[in-house]
């Protein structure tokens, strides 16, 4: 994908972000400031890094709040999980590193772990989309995807949560 792609995707991405951002704010306290510096967020990338398993995704959540959070996310090689969020939708920013989403479809052997939540292993139906650091992926509430990482890779994004009203 061309760098003007990218910055078009980012920038959607973000325009999207920045209207949801204040009727979400309206919905709860005002959060205090928060500024992470990218060499705060690569470092925290690199001992996530340090602590993944194989197949394993780890994550640190840097917002925690009631109708949105933020994380760091790093995956290292492996099969990874299914997975769809009926009230969640998902903006990844890949910072670093490669990975193969798969998109839409069916998760076949989904099972419900909490309410809203369903995981599995296989999609069906999917579509596949290559990920590589500067890419932007919004996943809509209720779509199931797969993030998968081959040998010889690895991949760390920022995966912004948000609620659906």
């Amino acid at each position: 994908m061309s760098r003007i792609l990218r910055a078009a995707a980012v920038a959607t991405a973000l325009t999207g972000c920045l209207f949801a951002a204040p009727a979400l704010l309206a919905q709860q306290e005002a959060p205090e400031y928060q500024y992470w510096s990218s060499f705060q967020l690569d470092n925290l990338g690199r001992s996530l890094a340090g602590e993944a398993g194989a197949g394993v995704a780890i994550l640190d959540r840097l917002i925690d709040r009631e109708h949105y959070f933020a994380a760091v996310v790093h995956r290292e090689p492996g099969p990874g999980v299914s997975e769809s969020h009926a009230d969640w939708a998902d903006v990844y920013f890949v910072t670093s590193g490669n990975a193969s989403l798969i998109v839409g479809g069916t998760i076949t052997d989904g099972e419900e772990t909490e309410p809203g939540e369903v995981r599995g292993s296989v999609i069906e139906g999917g579509t596949l989309q290559r990920l590589a650091k500067g890419d932007v992926v919004h996943i809509p509430a209720g779509t199931a995807h797969h993030v998968r990482v081959e040998p010889g890779e690895q991949v760390t994004y920022y995966v912004l949560k948000v609620k659906q009203p």
